[in-house]
């Protein structure tokens, strides 16, 4: 799950350079790359690791991501800062799913 959020990090990076006006993504971009991610993260089977890890289920891991994914872009999409917006996931992440940061950070290490 670490490699999708800095896969998803990217995506929402690589989509702000391509924009017109650079400041901030759209809705519907933030969208698309919120899409994009969970895509990525059901091939890989991401959710269903996560899931089990943290002992919730997909579609509530699928919905917490979802959620926090948005408001960590928002908050930090201007300051173009990987580790605010990583640490920002992390704990929104966590608290969310009721597990310590520590705990959500073995269980997106494992494989």
């Amino acid at each position: 799950m670490k490699a999708a959020i800095i896969v998803t990090l990217l995506l929402s990076s690589s989509t702000m350079a391509s924009s017109p006006l650079s400041e901030e993504l759209t809705a519907e971009q933030l969208d698309m790359v919120i899409q994009m991610s969970v895509n990525q993260m059901k091939a890989d089977d991401e959710f269903t690791k996560m899931a089990s890890c943290v002992n919730q289920s997909e579609a509530k891991v699928e919905s917490v991501f979802r959620e926090v994914m948005r408001a960590c872009v928002e908050k930090h999409m201007l300051e173009e800062d990987d580790e605010k917006t990583t640490a920002c996931l992390v704990s929104n992440f966590s608290e969310k799913l009721g597990v310590s940061a520590e705990k959500f950070t073995i269980c997106t290490a494992e494989d």
